[in-house]
């Protein structure tokens, strides 16, 4: 059916040829300007729909790299022009769309942001790439650099007579302390601190190189931000302030009706016009590992990497034929210790099969690390949050609530520990000793876990672990990382031991769709938790819900570094 349909379709774009030829040829003027809209989030790489499917998605850094591969080598192409209306991600994604901007303007093309409506460090950051940077009037550049905020409930719960009891392996091991403290620990502190160290010094680094000011310079404009359109224009962070009718005369003042702008996608599709195979070619599968890793996933408010669904999508990249290799793509916290463990079995089997690399996007930390092991090489960016090599456990206790309230609880039970997570009463000495034996069995295992994958002993992964998170940057300097860079690296790693024939593979995602619109309720639940800085509280419930057997969680509170 498929050759029939392919043939037919080809024969068609065959006596189109002189007509796609020309529009090929034609398909942007001399002297244009390509335009790449962004507003909201990037994804590594566009998921192929059918037609009928199609709605408004992210722009794909992939589709972005290839635009960069076509456009580089067209003359008729002056320049790129990037409109970022909204830009809502992490350091590691900022960093790669940042590269490509670099990229651009190594090939010889100008390259030129424009801000409509000002934006943050992260937006400032990515900006800093380009020739020329310009902001819409009465905007503000909210340059104002990183920071980490954490809400500590344990002055609530002691009111409301709810205990928390935490068990956790290793002294950075903080995902529960925001339940069990009232401040931040000592052991926090310093971790976050690292984190926001290097973040802080890649901004400054941008700033520096791409504007061409000295790092005072630098420093002084994060410091004293934010900024007016007009106080970022006199004191250099942009060039120009214009409204956005103003915009092409402002590139192209030498024509009447300024710059010609061509839309980037439409570009593409015209300067790659392509038969439709008889068969469907070999390619590099992505898999996706997004979200709290669930072993179920019955009530989801946000994405989640339920073990089933990767698990299959990870055993059907191994068992395709048209799969040459994988890049697999972590971008996890963490979460149940059970469906990591799976998930890093099937991991493994693939890349004892294939070539794979496995690509940490903004964080990839705890379990999301510990399924990364499972490849031979991993890549990161500098500011990727990853590690966390610990584990933890907690429950509620509400035995003081429900006296306060008037409720009594009988237990009738065979088993001396047949009732030891009933929140209704505190563990006892020996049942806490014994769920402390079985986190002592977990954290054993995932050193194990982790020194085999990295080829090391548990002796020289002990020292990095404790639940410790570390950037991108120092997970390199440590092994636990092998290269930084994007997940155009960790793809070239990939295409480079296929073989010859991987330099023309093209990635393609497989697997069920991750990320979708999530309910009015799940963007209620979500952008409260968000406000109150409770997003690792509503994860941590759903992994929870998830894991009525889980003894432990590998969990990290760390979340991707964002802008202040």
């Amino acid at each position: 059916m498929r050759i029939a349909f392919a043939l037919v379709v080809d024969l068609l774009l065959l006596a189109l040829w002189p007509l796609r030829a020309l529009r090929r040829r034609l398909a942007a003027p001399r002297g244009a300007w390509l335009e790449v809209e962004i507003d909201g989030g990037l994804t590594e790489v566009a998921r192929r729909v059918p037609f009928w499917q199609r709605r408004p998605r992210p722009v794909a850094v992939q589709s972005l790299r290839r635009l960069l591969g076509v456009a580089s080598a067209d003359a008729r192409v002056t320049g790129v022009l990037f409109r970022i209306d909204g830009l809502h991600v992490g350091t590691a994604r900022a960093t790669s769309l940042r590269d490509v901007l670099l990229a651009l303007r190594a090939s010889g093309k100008k390259v030129v942001v424009y801000l409509a409506h000002g934006g943050g460090t992260l937006a400032t950051y990515v900006a800093s790439a380009a020739d020329r940077v310009i902001v819409g009037p009465e905007t503000h550049l909210e340059l104002t650099g990183f920071s980490v905020e954490a809400t500590y409930l344990r002055g609530l719960l002691d009111r409301a007579g709810i205990e928390p009891e935490v068990l956790a392996k290793g002294r950075f091991k903080t995902a529960g302390e925001f339940l069990e403290k009232k401040s931040m620990s000592e052991a926090q502190r310093e971790q976050l601190g690292a984190l926001l160290d290097v973040a802080h010094h890649a901004l400054i680094d941008a700033l520096s190189s791409g504007r061409r000011v000295e790092r005072e310079v630098a420093l002084g404009w994060v410091d004293q931000g934010p900024w007016s359109a007009r106080a970022a224009l006199e004191a250099g962070l942009v060039d120009d302030v214009v409204y956005p009718d103003e915009l092409a005369a402002c590139l192209d003042p030498s024509r009447p009706k300024g710059a010609r702008l061509v839309p980037a996608a439409a570009y593409l599709r015209r300067r790659m016009p392509r038969f439709v195979p008889l068969r469907r070619p070999r390619h590099v599968a992505v898999v996706e590992v997004v979200g709290p890793i669930v072993s179920e996933a019955p009530l989801s408010l946000a994405p989640v990497a339920a073990e089933a669904s990767v698990c299959r999508t990870l055993e059907h990249a191994r068992e395709d034929r048209r799969a040459a290799g994988a890049v697999v793509v972590i971008s996890s916290r963490g979460g149940s210790a059970l469906a990591s463990d799976r998930m890093l079995r099937e991991l493994t089997l693939l890349a004892k099969s294939k070539p794979v690399a496995v690509y940490l996007g903004d964080v990839a930390a705890s379990g999301g690390y510990m399924i990364a092991v499972g490849a031979p090489t991993i890549v990161a960016q500098p500011t990727t949050v990853t590690g966390s090599i610990g584990v933890i456990a907690a429950r509620m206790s509400a035995q003081a609530l429900l006296s306060r309230v008037g409720v009594a609880i009988e237990v009738v039970k065979r088993g001396a520990r047949a009732d030891m997570m009933n929140p209704s009463r505190r563990l006892s000495g020996d049942e806490r000793s014994a769920l402390e034996r079985q986190l002592d069995d977990v954290y054993r295992s995932f050193l194990e876990v982790v020194a085999r994958g990295r080829g090391r002993s548990v002796a020289q992964i002990e020292p990095l672990a404790g639940g410790r998170v570390w950037s991108g940057r120092d997970a390199h300097q440590h092994g636990l990382v092998d290269r930084l860079g994007g997940f155009d690296v960790a793809l070239a790693v990939v295409r480079q031991r296929i073989g010859p024939a991987g330099a023309a593979l093209e990635p393609v995602v497989v697997g069920p769709e991750h990320v979708g619109l999530p309910s009015p309720l799940a963007r209620l639940v979500r952008g409260g938790a968000r406000a109150l800085r409770l997003d690792g509280l509503v994860d941590l419930a759903e992994i929870a819900a998830s894991e009525p057997r889980a003894g432990a969680w590998l969990w990290s509170e760390v979340a991707a570094i964002s802008e202040g």
